[in-house]
């Protein structure tokens, strides 16, 4: 089994750029080179249509996502670009699709010259960078709910009206990643919740001034 499987979806966008000359291969990596981080899927699809007039949108949007992807996988992996070139060609030499695949040397000089192009592009490699940076983390959220109930307060005697009630409420967490969500319940009285909306209105004040500071250019938003 290869190092690298290049996923299912991804397919169609590597049989794509098997199809392209060396001079439209130039000209997207020239249309990715020019672009101005955060790098807006949407644009990207926009600014290729006129460059690859022979392909649809649809082709172009399968192009796109394999290049995203593959830049990704190369992050994640953490191995030079040699190698990662090196385990792409052999995940093409061994993939069931026939689209893609080839053992053919000469096809395989050609098709690390093209992949050599388009995934040393330097925008892109930051872009990926930061999108690992950005999911960095043991836990990530997924969703929140506050529970409110009213629980009765007896003294001895059950069969009587309880004496008064009490109102508690129950912050629900839900996080963990993809394949294992896990939930976290935490009792919370008024104070607690007055705080944690100090905190969450603190952290939305805060990432105002940081992305008023990347308008004045002081640094750029890599990934949102």
């Amino acid at each position: 089994m290869p190092a690298l499987v290049i996923p299912k979806e991804n397919e169609r966008g590597i049989a794509v750029i098997k199809l392209l000359s060396d001079s439209d291969t130039n000209q997207v990596s020239e249309v990715f080179k020019k672009s101005i981080p955060p790098i807006r899927y949407t644009d990207i699809v926009s600014a290729l249509q006129p460059i690859l007039h022979g392909l649809s949108k649809e082709d172009i949007e399968d192009l796109v996502d394999a290049i995203y992807s593959l830049y990704f996988l190369r992050s994640d992996s953490d191995v030079s670009i040699q190698q990662f070139l090196a385990d792409l060609l052999e995940a093409i030499k061994e993939s069931d699709n026939k689209e893609i695949q080839t053992t053919n040397a000469a096809e395989l000089a050609i098709l690390e010259s093209k992949f050599k192009s388009l995934l040393t592009i330097r925008p892109l490699s930051t872009l990926a960078k930061a999108h690992e940076l950005r999911g960095d983390f043991a836990n990530i959220f997924w969703d929140a709910k506050v529970i409110s109930d009213i629980r009765p307060v007896w003294d001895e005697d059950v069969k009587v009206p309880p004496d008064g009630v009490v109102i508690a409420q129950t912050l629900k967490l839900k996080y963990g990643d993809v394949e294992s969500p896990k939930e976290l319940y935490l009792n919370m009285n008024e104070e607690d919740i007055e705080l944690l909306i100090s905190v969450l209105m603190r952290a939305q004040q805060k990432r105002a001034t940081l992305e008023s500071l990347a308008k004045e250019s002081w640094m750029k938003i890599l990934h949102e």
